[in-house]
Order: C-alpha cells, then structure tokens, then sequence
C-alpha cells in the first residue's frame, strides 16, 4: 500500500492521489512553476527496480529515494533529459541505479514544456 505524502501543487479537480488511481478517467496536473514535487510514501520498504510515468508535457524529471519515515536525505537514483514532445501521452520508464530498500520515493519534475504538465499513472516496479 502506499500514498501520497507531499506535493508541491495542488489542483483541487485533479488531486496528486490520482497518480496512484488506475483509472484512465483520473490524472494530476500541476499547478504552474518548476521544480514540482511528489512524495509517495510505502507502508513497508520494499526494494524499486523502475518507475513507469504516463504523463504529459514533461521535459525533465528525477527519481530520488529515502529508506526510512524521515523524508530526508534523499538520493538520486534515476534521471531522464529532453524527454520527447509526444503528441499525445508520453510514456516514460526510468530504471533505477540500485535496487534500494525505498521507504520514500520522490519524482521531481525539474522541467516542462509549457507551464503545466499532467501525471495520469505511476508503476513502481
């Protein structure tokens, strides 16, 4: 089981708990600015191979992670640049550096294409 624990943004129509809804009717969208920020915390650690993003608009994004409650020193396990403008839904999968214990994990988006983006589903695997 796992929820969000923070965001950055927050669109009252589109929540960021909707990243973690499988329905396709459901999606989060920031709220302007950049760096934007979601931390999704885990009931119990469990070891992270990837993240898969469905999304769109997004440019640059990070994975960080942290092994216990503290939200604190956070590491970088993944980055993608100069994501490509799809038309459409863009699908990005992000493989880890190591397969940590993640308590934590954080996707930070550092850059967009317009001012807003949308995140529809996240798949940790």
């Amino acid at each position: 089981m796992s929820e969000i624990i923070f965001s950055s943004s927050y669109d009252e129509k589109n929540p960021p708990e909707n990243i973690l809804n499988p329905s396709k009717d459901k999606f989060f969208s920031s709220t302007g600015m950049f760096p934007q920020e979601i931390c999704i915390q885990f009931d119990n650690a469990k070891q992270v191979k990837s993240v898969s993003i469905v999304s769109y608009g997004i440019k640059k994004v990070s994975i960080q992670t942290c092994e216990n409650d503290s939200v604190v020193n956070f590491k970088t396990q993944a980055e993608q640049n100069e994501i490509p403008n799809e038309r459409g839904l863009q699908k990005i999968k992000l493989n880890l550096v190591k397969s940590p214990n993640v308590k934590v994990l954080k996707i930070e988006v550092i850059e967009g294409y317009e001012d807003f983006f949308t995140i529809h589903s996240v798949n940790i695997e």
